[in-house]
């Protein structure tokens, strides 16, 4: 099952109201045009979890809305999984990596790319330099949101500074 992934930091930002301006206009952009392909969005279990840990009272509603959801699936760590993230574990945890980042940390983006590995994903949309990282070893490509194409008609004319 091909598709794109979405990190954390994607779907927060995808669900924050309050969030406007070509940062929005991108978002919406990228969720249009991934709808009208038709590619389905996998979210990594682990990802779910760090959006509802802030979610509060939202909690249920965000949960519901990508149960009842066409575009997204929320894509377990199952032992598929487990078993790619422990491979990949395997090579990519060195005495640089122990310096680098904490353990939990280390092994908690590799559970993200290794979900979005176990289900063929080409793509992570994420703003996460470790997950880059991490999914740099399998040559998945990340999308920062910052890169993300902002639609002609939504960028706001800019009055140039007076000298």
């Amino acid at each position: 099952m091909a598709g794109v992934a979405f990190d954390s930091s994607y779907l927060i930002d995808l669900l924050n109201p309050k969030l406007v301006g070509d940062r929005r206009a991108a978002l919406d952009h990228l969720l249009s045009s991934l709808s009208k392909s038709k590619t389905r969005i996998l979210i990594p279990a682990p990802c779910l979890t760090e959006l509802l840990i802030r979610a509060g009272k939202a909690r249920d509603e965000y949960s519901q809305k990508f149960s009842n959801s066409t575009s997204f699936e929320v894509i377990p760590f199952d032992r598929r999984a487990a078993t790619e993230c422990a491979l990949l574990l395997e090579q990519a945890w060195d005495k640089k990596s122990h310096k680098a980042v904490t353990r939990t940390k280390f092994k908690y983006d590799w559970m993200i790319v290794a979900c979005a590995a176990s289900r063929g994903v080409g793509k992570i949309y994420s703003d996460d330099e470790d997950i880059s990282r991490c999914a740099k070893e399998l040559a998945i490509q990340v999308i920062a949101q910052s890169s993300l194409p902002i639609p002609a008609e939504a960028r706001q004319m800019r009055i140039p500074e007076a000298d």
